[in-house]
């Protein structure tokens, strides 16, 4: 009995290892063509084309959202926030684009008292979502 056990265990071991496919119980009718037991699902997993608009990415909700705590200049149809600047004289706030870049990226390098969320470090937003995003509020 325990030689039966035995090779019973032996047999699925092997059986598991093998490259080929089990047999459903399908293709033992005659004429039916050998099927999978067990298909692989293909999981198709959407992909989302990622927003480059600056001005989508500054209003929505769900991305950047910048215009919760921003005002931009020159959009009055745009309800913001007021918790943080507004975003006027960016080019004399921030004479280099780099600094701004790396201020949408983490606030927090060039101020620990911050409430910005890091926008790159906690990636929020691609380093390209960035950088749209502060060449275009460096036109104000």
């Amino acid at each position: 009995m325990k030689k039966i056990i035995f090779l019973s265990i032996l047999g699925a071991l092997i059986l598991q290892g093998c490259n080929t496919p089990a047999t459903s119980v399908a293709a033992a009718k005659p004429g039916a063509t050998p099927q999978a037991a067990t298909a692989p699902v293909e999981v198709k997993k959407e992909v989302k084309p990622i927003e480059m608009d600056a001005l989508k990415i500054m209003t929505n909700p769900n991305i950047g959202n910048c215009t919760a705590c921003h005002a931009l200049p020159n959009k009055p149809e745009i309800v913001a926030g007021d918790i943080g600047p507004p975003f006027t004289d960016m080019k004399h706030r921030f004479p280099d684009l780099a600094k701004l870049n790396a201020a949408i990226s983490d606030q927090r390098a060039l101020s620990s008292q911050t409430i910005m969320p890091p926008f790159g470090r906690n990636k929020i937003l691609t380093p390209e979502q960035i950088d749209a995003v502060a060449k275009y509020i460096y036109q104000y």
